[in-house]
This record gives structure tokens, C-alpha cells and sequence, in this order.
């Protein structure tokens, strides 16, 4: 022992000096933030300039938020969109934790993004390792223990201040995020802005759309494209967008040569596509690209000489990336946007961002370089007017910098062939939009219409998530009345007002190898809450589940910029089942039965002197089609963006309104059976 202090000081400063770093004690009663001064530090051989033990205080659960793709020799961060929550009560059994079948190789429980707990008290803390220009960190399990590493993954020596970690409390798992993202975006070390201050890119993603890639994959061409129109058209299908994934652009071996096209496939370039576009039909058209140009990034033999002195070397040979400089960046990005634009596209979906950041590891400055790259991106396509869908860009080196765009995938890809990746991927979207939900809304990905076997939980995931509905089926093979419920006539969705995202004790849970329902929320006009029950257990069981008072107070704590609970409402609350078409008294609480494989959708509506309205009763989301609400005891007053069959809570007798007939189909509860007609509609109805 007396032998340590000399090999400190003479052969091992650096190690040493981290050996005996102060732990970082996360404390049980204040928020924080740890901010660290270093001084030309260089990079371990996994990029890594500093690690601290993290001390956290008693608690009875735990939520890890991490990728699931395995670590490389080099610390690899994901190569998808695999941020996802495993539930432990004690680090020792986070470090063992084994996935179900379900799960089958989600095994990694390094890397984490974000951690939130569940305390003795009843409060909840949420925990977020910070990044930077500098830097980017990341929580590790070792020796169960756990650590905050953090570093540019690079060569380059790091100086100045440094950002390590942040974290909140609340007494929920809602209030205790919020509060950790107030203290990022105050921070001033990260790009992201609050969700309430983006506008959700509604032309497209407010209508109903579809894809090339689960049906289609890399097999497209002008023909294919074409003739994909031509059938959707025909459909009945609400559908008015169409997006263009991989599959089309000009390179070779994987690399980029110019973000043109594969003139083999596309002959004529984009015109023939672009002529198809119909105000009436399908009248937005999308296009997917690569963060890094393409799968192994630039070509050293690209036709892009403009942007020679703007690209440098990898480590893999014969790969150029954006130079680490805010103009290179900008170079790149711009005319990847401008080829967008030019070419007549209307939005654009770009991919893999973690994979251009494991192509830039190992050079001088990865993090940086993905800073400029990110901010680049976001710059481009929002001076130019192009709706951004990030892509594989979960972990915080890209999360934390959504400047602009308001839309992130949230779960991998759709699989139209393995239902245990449907079921994973369902709950890690709800799951992950509590902390990405701060930022931006979740993209569940597409779905098919045909798939009988799925439909419906994939369907009612979509419908409460407040993101884009879209499909991939093949043309002919899309089922448009599985689409109706969804949106209007003309495809525009009813959405939610925020994204939904899991109630308090599903974070805590395993929900496919443990009997237990997940169960989710999401906030509507007029203090409407939705809940959603998803029974995907691998037991096949059917099972119990039930929701309170209290959960539909949640609800009001996702809306953006106010984040308060609901308030009980005096006149109480209704439960509505779309299902059957029926409605009670929401009292201590309401149960029901789901399915295996199966979910549930209700809606709770506030009482007001007796009256509720439902809205559209053909509807996923009928409380989203109406707002303006003035409400007496007698008289009530509204409007639905769209005409159509309307139902009407009155517990005090029969609706009446000249020319419209109500039916009493129980409970107080009263439809109408009106023609779907476009266009608002203002409503008066006494009794």
C-alpha cells in the first residue's frame, strides 16, 4: 500500500487520479447538476477522459434506459434506435439482468442514456448523463456499481468545462423529468429545445401516409414508385403521403457518391415521381437519406467536388466524413437539403445517425463532429422548409441536439414477420417518450393494414401516440377501413395534445416475461385523457388490469408548458369504451380483462352539468375531433372539425337539435347518426 502514492505520482497520474476521483452522490433531496473543469486530458483508448462512481440514494425501483446492441471493443455506442428501459431494484441485478424471450438478445446494460427511480418516499428522481461539443456521457454498470464515463470518443486532447450529469426530483415520474430537461435546456451546452417551442410538422405528418421500406426494402425503382402510386390512388385510402426510403441513391459498396440517383433504377430522375403528386390524393412526397451520406459513409471517390475541402478521412479506408468544423458541416448538409428541395420533395427522413458517429470514432474529435453535423442538419432543413424525422438518432449525442425538428423515431423498425419485435418495440416507444418527449414527438414506424394477426395493438399504439400514422403494406394489400378510424375524409389525423407515454408503475415492470399489462396515457382537448392497455405477456394469459382517478390526473402532466395534474372535476368522470360503444362512472376505479396480444383504448371525460361530448364515435381519438366547448345546464355548445357520427353524454334526458335525431343507446349516452360531411360544424344542442 505505502508503494501506491510513488506509482501515482510517477508512472500512472491519469489512471490513479481516477481511481481516487471523488464519487458524484446523487442526493435524495435536491436537484443538481455536475459541471467539471479538466485540462488538456487526452482520451483514453476508448475515447473516454473522465469516469466517476455515481452514488444514488435508497430506492424501491429502477428504470435503465440503454442500447441493446452489443459494445464493441471500443465502447461502441448503438448502431439503431435501441435506447430502452429495463426495469431492476437494486444495481446488482441491473448488472445480471437477462432478457425474455421476447427480448431474446437485449442483454447490454451499458451505455445508458437515461435512469429514473422510484423512491422510498413515494417521489420519483430522473437522471441524465450530459453531452456536450466536447463530450458525450454515458452510465455503465461495473463491479455493481454505477458509472459516469464521458469523453469524445476521439484522439484530440479536451479542455475546459465539462458537462457530466443532471438530475431532478418529482412526485412523479413526469414532474421528475421535466425538471431534469429545464436544467438541460438552461444549460447552455446542448443545441435541444423544449417540444411547446417547435411546431409539430403537420404537413405531412398530421395526415396519414405510407412507405417503400417494410414491403419493398432496397427493391424500388421508377416503375415500382409509380405504379405504388397508381394502386394507392385507387384504394380508398386516405392516404396523402408517400415516402421514398433507401434504396435509390448513387453509390457503391455501401459509400456515397453524390446524393443523386441510381440512374439504372431512376432513369429519369425524380420528375415522373414529382408529376404524380395530386393536391386532391397524394400530395406530399418524402425521401429518406443517410446521416453519413450513406451505410459506410462518403466515397473518397465521390462526384461532389465542391465539397472536397470540406471532407476529411476515417479510420476505414476509402471513407470521407465532414471535416470537425461548423463550415464543412454546413457545406455537407446544405446540398444534401438543397438536392432534397431542388428535386421537388417535401420532407425528408434522415437515418443512421449513430452509425456516421461509430465512422468518425477513433479520428480526432467524434463528439464535436457530430455537434456541427447535428446542428448543421437541423439548420439546413429548417431554413429550407423541410420537416425533419431524425432516425436512429437516439442516444444524447444526437438527442440533446434537436434544435429545430420535432420529430425522433422511438423504436426500431417495424417487422411484419416477428411479432416479439412488434411487442419490444411497442413498449420501448412509450417508455422512451417520457425523456425524449421533452424535446420532440415519437414515431412508433410504420405498420401493416393486412396483417390480421397484429393489427389491432399495432393500430391502438399508433392511434394514442401522438405521432405519424403510416403503412408499408404492399399497394394492393392495404385495408383502408383500418385506416378510417384514424383520421378524417381528407387523411388528416385526430392526434393526441402530447405524446403518450407510460403510466407510473409500467416503467418499473418486465411487461412480457411477468404477468403484467402495460399501461399508457396521453392528454386531449378539453381535459380528455386516453389510456391504453397492452397485454403482451409471454405466458397467454388473459389479464386483469384497471385504472384510477389518479391516472387520469397524469395525463395533464405531459402537456407542454404547463405541466400540473389534472384537477379532479366536481361533476366527476365518465369512461368511455370505443369498442362497445358504452360508457360509467369512473369512481375509485375501473377494471377489465385484456387479451394476450391484445389491447384495450378508453377515453375519460370530465362531467360538466351533466353533459360529456363523446365526438366522433367512428374514431380512435372521437374527444380530438371537438373543441369550443360553452356548457349550461340546458344549452351545450361545440364544434367538430369534421361532420359524422357524434355521440353525446346527457344524464339529465334526451338530447335534442332541429334536424338531428339522438338515439339512446344506454347510460346517458346518445349518437347521432350524421352524414360525413367536410368542413367544420358548429353544434347547439339542448334537452
Amino acid at each position: 500500500m505505502k508503494a501506491l502514492p510513488l506509482l501515482c505520482l510517477f508512472l500512472l497520474p491519469f489512471l490513479c487520479s481516477e481511481l481516487f476521483a471523488k464519487p458524484i452522490v446523487i442526493s435524495g433531496k435536491n436537484n443538481g447538476s455536475i459541471v467539471e473543469s479538466i485540462n488538456a486530458t487526452k482520451p483514453d483508448e476508448s475515447g473516454m477522459v473522465l469516469t466517476r462512481e455515481l452514488v444514488l440514494p435508497a430506492f424501491k425501483h429502477g428504470a435503465f434506459y440503454r442500447p441493446f446492441s452489443s459494445a464493441n471493443a471500443r465502447g461502441a455506442v448503438a448502431r439503431g434506435n435501441r435506447v430502452e428501459a429495463v426495469a431492476f431494484s437494486s444495481i446488482a441485478e441491473l448488472q445480471h439482468y437477462q432478457p425474455s424471450i421476447t427480448r431474446k438478445d437485449h442483454n447490454n446494460v451499458q451505455q445508458g442514456q437515461f435512469l429514473l427511480f422510484e423512491l422510498h418516499d413515494g417521489r420519483y428522481l430522473a437522471v441524465l448523463p450530459m453531452a456536450s461539443n466536447k463530450v458525450y456521457g454515458q452510465f455503465f454498470v461495473e463491479n455493481e456499481k454505477l458509472w459516469l464515463k464521458t469523453g469524445n470518443f476521439g484522439t484530440n486532447e479536451v479542455s475546459g468545462k465539462i458537462p457530466l450529469v443532471i438530475w431532478a426530483h418529482g412526485d412523479s415520474p413526469y414532474a421528475a423529468t421535466s425538471a431534469v430537461w429545464e436544467q438541460v435546456f438552461e444549460s447552455n451546452f446542448v443545441a435541444a429545445q423544449p417540444r411547446a417551442n417547435k411546431s409539430y410538422p403537420d404537413e405531412p405528418y398530421g395526415y396519414l401516409g405510407w412507405c417503400s421500406w417494410e414491403h419493398y426494402k432496397k427493391n424500388i425503382s421508377e416503375d415500382i414508385i409509380k405504379n405504388a402510386f397508381h394502386t394507392l390512388q385507387k384504394s380508398n385510402a386516405p392516404i396523402r403521403w408517400v415516402m421514398i426510403d433507401d434504396g435509390y441513391l448513387d453509390a457503391d459498396n455501401g459509400k456515397l457518391l453524390s446524393f443523386d440517383v441510381n440512374r439504372k433504377k431512376f432513369p429519369n430522375g425524380w420528375q415522373p415521381i414529382m408529376a404524380l403528386k395530386d393536391p386532391e390524393q397524394i400530395k406530399w412526397v418524402g425521401i429518406w437519406r443517410n446521416f453519413g451520406g450513406y451505410m459506410n459513409g462518403v466515397s473518397d471517390a465521390h462526384n461532389m467536388s465542391d465539397l472536397n475541402p470540406y471532407l476529411t478521412n476515417t479510420k476505414k479506408e476509402g471513407v470521407v466524413l465532414p471535416a470537425v468544423s461548423p463550415q464543412a458541416s454546413k457545406a455537407f448538409y446544405d446540398k444534401m437539403i438543397a438536392n432534397t428541395k431542388d428535386n421537388g420533395f417535401d420532407f425528408v427522413k434522415v437515418d443512421f445517425h449513430t452509425r456516421t458517429f461509430d465512422l468518425y470514432k477513433g479520428t480526432a474529435d467524434p463528439v464535436a463532429a457530430m455537434r456541427f453535423n447535428n446542428e448543421a442538419l437541423e439548420n439546413a432543413t429548417y431554413e429550407m422548409g423541410l420537416p425533419l424525422l431524425n432516425c436512429i438518432a437516439q442516444p444524447n449525442v444526437n438527442s440533446l441536439q434537436t434544435k429545430h425538428s420535432a420529430l425522433t423515431r422511438s423504436s426500431p423498425d417495424y417487422n411484419q414477420n416477428d411479432k416479439n419485435k412488434n411487442k419490444s418495440n411497442t413498449y420501448q416507444s412509450f417508455a422512451n417518450h417520457l425523456w425524449m418527449g421533452q424535446t420532440v414527438w415519437g414515431d412508433l414506424d410504420m405498420f401493416h393494414t393486412h396483417d390480421e394477426r397484429d393489427v389491432k395493438p399495432m393500430a391502438i399504439a399508433r392511434a394514442i401516440s401522438g405521432g405519424p400514422v403510416y403503412i408499408s403494406d404492399e399497394p394492393s394489400k392495404v385495408k383502408p377501413e383500418v385506416l378510417y378510424p384514424f383520421a378524417y375524409e381528407d387523411g388528416k389525423l385526430l392526434r393526441t395534445s402530447a405524446p403518450a407515454t407510460l403510466l407510473p408503475e409500467s416503467f418499473f415492470i418486465h411487461p412480457f416475461r411477468d404477468e403484467q399489462v402495460f399501461r399508457v396515457v396521453a392528454p386531449l382537448n378539453d381535459n380528455v385523457a386516453a389510456i391504453a392497455l397492452f397485454n403482451f405477456s409471454e405466458n397467454g394469459e388473459l389479464l386483469d388490469s384497471e385504472f384510477s382517478l389518479k391516472d387520469y390526473s397524469y395525463a395533464g402532466e405531459l402537456l407542454q408548458p404547463k405541466t400540473e395534474p389534472w384537477k379532479i372535476p366536481g361533476d366527476g368522470l365518465i369512461v368511455y369504451d370505443r369498442e362497445t360503444k358504452s360508457v360509467v362512472d369512473l369512481g375509485a376505479k375501473y377494471t377489465t380483462k385484456i387479451s394476450n396480444f391484445g389491447a384495450k383504448l378508453f377515453l375519460i371525460y370530465p362531467k360538466t352539468k351533466g353533459w360529456a361530448v363523446i365526438g366522433r364515435s367512428d374514431k380512435y381519438l372521437p374527444a380530438a375531433a371537438v373543441s369550443n366547448q360553452t356548457i349550461t345546464d340546458r344549452l351545450i355548445s361545440f364544434t367538430l372539425a369534421e361532420s359524422g357520427p357524434l355521440l353525446i353524454y346527457s344524464e339529465k334526458g334526451q338530447p335534442k337539435m332541429q334536424g338531428v335525431e339522438f338515439k339512446h343507446i344506454g347510460d346517458g349516452l346518445y349518437q347521432a347518426d350524421l352524414e360525413v360531411v367536410s368542413g367544420k360544424r358548429q353544434f347547439s344542442i339542448s334537452r
